[in-house]
């Protein structure tokens, strides 16, 4: 057995480094034994620091079955959904409890050779019933930047080198090997924080004598791995030697994000205007040649580019600083960020503006400043809020502190009272229509009482002035007249045809 698996850690109270990062997982781990769903985690350091480790420990310690896919390996859109997407959605079917799925290396994939595969992990996380646990190496990866945002994210740092050299004694005093301090020391130091690395060197430099001394190291060479970009930076910028700043510059980034990290932290290291102003000039013959790379196609121009901010920039300083220095991300992406955030508001704003004025977008983009004069009495600007449908943030745009509660609320209160008085007013307006309206019926109630009492009394008359009776009498004449002075009709016969 080799001596990497012979020594892990059996238990997670047995795991080297990173007690922070340890006691997170385990916390999360409790709360879904707890039946508490949680985020999937993404793990992320540099290989050989117990990433791996721990999450089968933590399957091990809380879950009843464990499911690792190398997603390096298994990479397609279709193998990653049949093999980890459908395991996903369903329980163990021989023990109780969530089963803990892990996915490896999910920094490998590629965007042309792995085709949906970055699609296929993020309908896992998003459909998933189960614990995901995924692994990173390299935490500044582009193809990370969709995932980071669904998972709790949880940084691993490198194995100290004291640890490691612990960790070897206790090793060599197990295997019953003499030993030299001084090549355990350097054995650590070479191991660049990656225990196992430390531990399969070690391994491999014990001979048939079981005895460790300088000449052992000979059959090993120096851990020969990619820089991290940070670890770069603060190399250009702390050393004098070239040898160490051209090991320094072989990192996996993109050369502009590199310059963008050395033009942001020169001035937190270097104190001398001069170094700076040189260093700066460096910066700028280094952007120059990787301008030309890009226009011309002709890469070799990148060579003079890592030239110019590597050696070029350790160069500008007299001597090396002897101070703790906290590096920092780059600015210029959040600055980009932030203008585009707030054009994207402007857009929004004015648009929303333009309905209500009858103007272009363009043209209230130009009178903004007009408008944030008036959007500093929070009376108006609750009007103004409220007149154009305005959002908490898009009123950020005018004004830098939110609208007071208590002015809505004043204003909520106004306007209840003036419903009231109008509602008031209203039951007033119509209990004088309802008492007019019955006014009226009994007005108009009475006036047909009074004229049949007078046509009781006073027979009726025509328009001569006759009475109803004598009227009568003499169409009763004149209807018989009629019957008499009409002559009688003639019977017809056949021959009168």
């Amino acid at each position: 057995m080799k001596w990497v698996e012979k020594y892990a850690p059996k238990t997670l109270g047995e795991v080297l480094g990173n007690a922070k990062p340890k006691a997170e997982i385990e916390a999360w781990a409790k709360k879904w034994s707890q039946d508490q769903p949680q985020k999937p985690l993404l793990l992320l350091g540099s290989p050989g620091i117990g990433k791996t480790t721990i999450a089968h420990l933590v399957g091990k310690e809380y879950f009843s079955e464990t499911i690792e896919v190398n997603a390096s390996d298994k990479r397609s859109y279709d193998i990653l959904r049949r093999s980890i997407g459908e395991a996903a959605l369903t329980r163990s079917l021989f023990q109780e409890g969530h089963k803990l799925l892990i996915m490896d290396e999910v920094d490998g994939l590629n965007g042309r050779d792995d085709s949906g595969g970055v699609k296929a992990i993020s309908e896992t996380i998003k459909n998933s019933k189960q614990p995901l646990i995924m692994m990173a190496n390299d935490p500044y990866s582009k193809r990370l930047t969709s995932l980071k945002s669904k998972c709790q994210t949880i940084k691993f740092t490198k194995i100290h080198t004291n640890t490691i050299n612990a960790h070897l004694r206790r090793i060599c005093e197990a295997e019953d090997i003499k030993y030299d301090p001084e090549v355990l020391k350097q054995l650590s130091k070479q191991s660049n924080g990656d225990l196992r690395s430390a531990v399969t060197s070690l391994e491999a430099i014990v001979d048939n004598t079981k005895n460790i001394t300088k000449d052992s190291l000979s059959v090993i060479s120096q851990k020969d791995g990619e820089q991290n970009v940070f670890d770069s930076v603060r190399t250009v910028l702390k050393s004098k030697t070239p040898e160490h700043v051209i090991d320094a510059m072989r990192v996996d980034t993109q050369p502009q994000f590199l310059i963008e990290l050395l033009a942001e932290n020169i001035p937190r290291e270097y104190e001398r205007t001069d170094e700076i102003a040189k260093a700066y000039d460096m910066i700028s013959l280094a952007d120059v040649n990787l301008g030309r790379a890009f226009r011309t196609q002709n890469y070799t121009y990148w060579k003079y580019a890592f030239l110019f901010m590597g050696r070029g920039v350790a160069s500008a300083k007299r001597q090396t600083y002897r101070k703790f220095v906290r590096y920092t991300n780059s600015t210029v992406y959040a600055r980009l960020s932030k203008s585009r955030k707030r054009k994207n508001l402007v857009e929004a704003v004015t648009s929303k503006m333009s309905k209500k004025l009858h103007t272009s977008p363009r043209e209230l983009e130009n009178q903004l400043a007009y408008y944030t004069v008036l959007f500093e009495d929070n009376e108006t600007a609750y009007d103004l809020k409220e007149y154009f449908k305005l959002t908490d943030d898009e009123v950020k745009l005018f004004r830098s502190r939110k609208i007071p509660v208590s002015v809505e609320k004043n204003r909520i209160k106004q306007l209840k009272k003036q419903q009231e008085q109008e509602e008031q007013e209203w039951m007033i307006l119509q209990k004088q229509k309802k008492e007019e309206a019955k006014a009226q019926t009994e007005k108009e109630k009475a006036i047909p009482e009074k004229e049949t009492e007078k046509t009781e009394k006073t027979p009726k008359t025509d328009e001569t002035g006759a009475d109803e009776k004598t009227v009568k009498e003499s169409q009763e004449e004149k209807t018989e007249t009629s019957k008499e002075d009409k002559p009688k009709s003639k019977q017809t016969t056949l021959f009168d045809f």
